[in-house]
């Protein structure tokens, strides 16, 4: 395409000179060599020169034209495949990343940079765009030295003094307009992260008009902050027309009270550089676009370039790829054994858990109570490897669980959340969600059903291909957890954890969760988290927690009788204050 480019504005700038200096044209060395080459008499009459001339220049435009269509095929297949690569990657990175990460930087931070990972193909696009248009720029520019030494280097200083200046200061700018639109979008993406994901609580509380006041301000900042980055953008390609053609008077000036050169020579000259800038222009422009568009993406790009750098310096605690097959852990069936095991969050005074040491017997119901902040939720985690432990280890039946075994391991980990997630799916897609991606067992989605005690099949007018609405919204709650407990009993588990699975229910529905729940004694273990100290009354044993030890462990009397006490005071020191 440079070639082509170098071509046409050398065959316009004859074709021109063709019709202002016929003689002088013939007696060019190109002619000559033409002339000798092909035998043919060009001085006879000039009409038929300037037809094949002309004929040339087309057959040049065809070229160009169709190089270009290539071009921009190779450009984007090339650019939107590492694009798309890059997304995969942070995907991927996602899906591997230490849990205690991933919930430390939130959904929020998480979506914005996958979705800045979307800027990366049009960076590369953009990037690919400079290099051809430089391309093109610098095989006109090595076409004028080569035919216009000292012109064309007269023109080049001209026109690079000054764009220098130019330029510097309006990079500057751009650069700050460019951060204020990123701020901006990254601002906008919060809140309406918490507008979505928080609409029932920001309603109840009648926050409508101050999220809408909020995103409407960052929204009118994010207008005037790309008004002015398409504004200054502009000025580049403005100010390299001008100075183009500033550059050409010099030249003209130069060649008129410099050289004092013939009307001849200086249409001959002056007509090969005012084509190569008509050629050029295009390109310039295309390439000054592209430097001022491509600044404005540098924020996204620095923030992927940041992910991937988190990525390697988490690499010793990321899961491992997907690829490879996880080791597997022996079958579970003696014990679950917590030997020592101390955990700190990042920049918490104290440790969340400290010397923890507890032993499930396969097939048992083992409670779990304390106080809020006791370390309840960090023991689950531990538990199921999502957090590895500071010092310590989790034993499943005497085989320590790693990073390596870990994915394993939570193939055979149920779990009842206190709020579960409803897919807006249907309630076999639901129950079966612990298995996403493979085929739909239906029978085994009614057996979990019956073990649920899902009397409320029968009611649904699709049984279980009836779509429950986002969040579950055609359930009750107590039918939202027990769809919760047949997904946990789906993928068919060692271990089902309940936590909290009943706080948020009345008693009735308690009850009935309840007796699910102790239904199950046997066929699994259990493990029960539950400030409702009634719920833990059939356990085989409980573990209070307070404050990251282990208070007392034993059997479910005793250690209620003293926690009912604690508790009892707790509130009564609380009311006397």
């Amino acid at each position: 395409m440079a070639c082509s480019e170098l071509a046409l504005a050398g065959l316009v700038a004859l074709f021109a000179a063709v019709f202002g200096s016929h003689d002088t044209v013939l007696n060019t060395r190109l002619f000559l060599w033409l002339r000798d080459f092909s035998h043919m008499d060009f001085s006879s009459d000039p009409r038929r020169l300037a037809l094949m001339i002309l004929c040339a220049i087309l057959f040049s435009v065809i070229v160009k034209n169709v190089l270009n269509v290539v071009l921009q095929w190779h450009l984007t297949a090339f650019s939107e495949s590492i694009g798309a690569a890059a997304r995969v990657h942070i995907f991927r990175f996602y899906q591997r990343a230490p849990f205690l990460w991933i919930i430390h930087t939130g959904v929020a931070d998480l979506n914005f940079g996958l979705n800045a990972s979307t800027m990366l193909a049009i960076t590369l696009a953009t990037i690919l765009q400079i290099f051809t248009s430089g391309l093109m720029l610098i095989t006109l520019f090595v076409g004028l030295i080569s035919a216009l030494p000292f012109t064309s280097l007269i023109f080049l200083f001209v026109f690079g003094v000054i764009w220098t200046f130019v330029s510097r200061g309006i990079r500057k700018y751009l650069d700050r307009c460019s951060r204020t639109v990123y701020t901006v979008d990254y601002a906008t993406n919060k809140i309406l992260h918490l507008a979505l994901h928080a609409l029932m609580e920001m309603r109840l509380y009648c926050r409508e008009k101050m999220l809408f006041s909020e995103y409407s301000a960052q929204l009118d900042k994010s207008v005037i902050a790309k008004m002015r980055r398409q504004a200054v953008g502009r000025l580049p390609v403005a100010s390299l027309e001008i100075l183009c053609f500033f550059a050409l008077a010099a030249v003209m000036i130069f060649l008129v009270y410099g050289q004092n050169a013939g009307i001849a020579r200086i249409s001959g000259i002056m007509g090969f550089m005012a084509a190569a800038a008509w050629r050029g222009l295009p390109a310039g422009n295309r390439l000054v676009e592209s430097f001022a568009f491509l600044r404005s993406l540098l924020p996204y790009l620095y923030k992927v370039v940041e992910l991937m750098g988190l990525e390697r310096s988490l690499n010793s605690k990321l899961l491992p790829v997907f690829e490879t097959v996880p080791q597997i852990l022996p079958s579970f069936k003696h014990r679950i054994c917590l030997e020592d095991v101390s955990f700190r969050y990042p920049d918490a005074g104290m440790a969340a858990l400290q010397d923890i040491s507890i032993n499930i017997k396969a097939g048992s119901v083992v409670g779990i109570i304390g106080f809020s902040g006791a370390g309840k939720s960090t023991l689950v985690n531990i538990l199921t490897g999502l957090m590895p432990p500071d010092s310590g280890r989790v034993l499943i039946d005497d085989t320590p669980l790693n990073k390596d075994n870990t994915v394993s391991w939570l193939r055979r980990i149920g779990y009842v959340a206190q709020a579960p997630y409803i897919l807006d799916a249907s309630l076999a897609e639901n129950v079966a969600l612990s298995r996403w991606g493979e085929e739909i067992d239906r029978e085994r989605v009614r057996t979990c059903c019956r073990m649920a005690a899902m009397e409320f099949l029968d009611e649904l007018d699709k049984d279980i291909d009836t779509v429950l609405g986002d969040k579950g919204v055609r359930l009750s709650g107590g039918q939202a957890q027990r769809v919760a407990i047949a997904r946990a009993l789906y993928s068919d588990p060692d271990l089902i954890i309940f936590d909290e699975a009943t706080s948020s229910l009345d008693m009735k529905n308690e009850k009935s969760i309840h007796e699910t729940i102790f239904s199950l004694r046997g066929d699994v273990t259990m493990l029960v988290i539950a400030h409702r100290l009634h719920t833990l009354e059939r356990c085989d044993e409980l573990v209070w927690l307070e404050k990251g030890r282990i208070r007392r462990t034993g059997n479910v009397e005793s250690i209620l009788k003293e926690y009912n006490s604690v508790l009892r005071d707790t509130r009564g020191e609380t009311e006397t204050a």
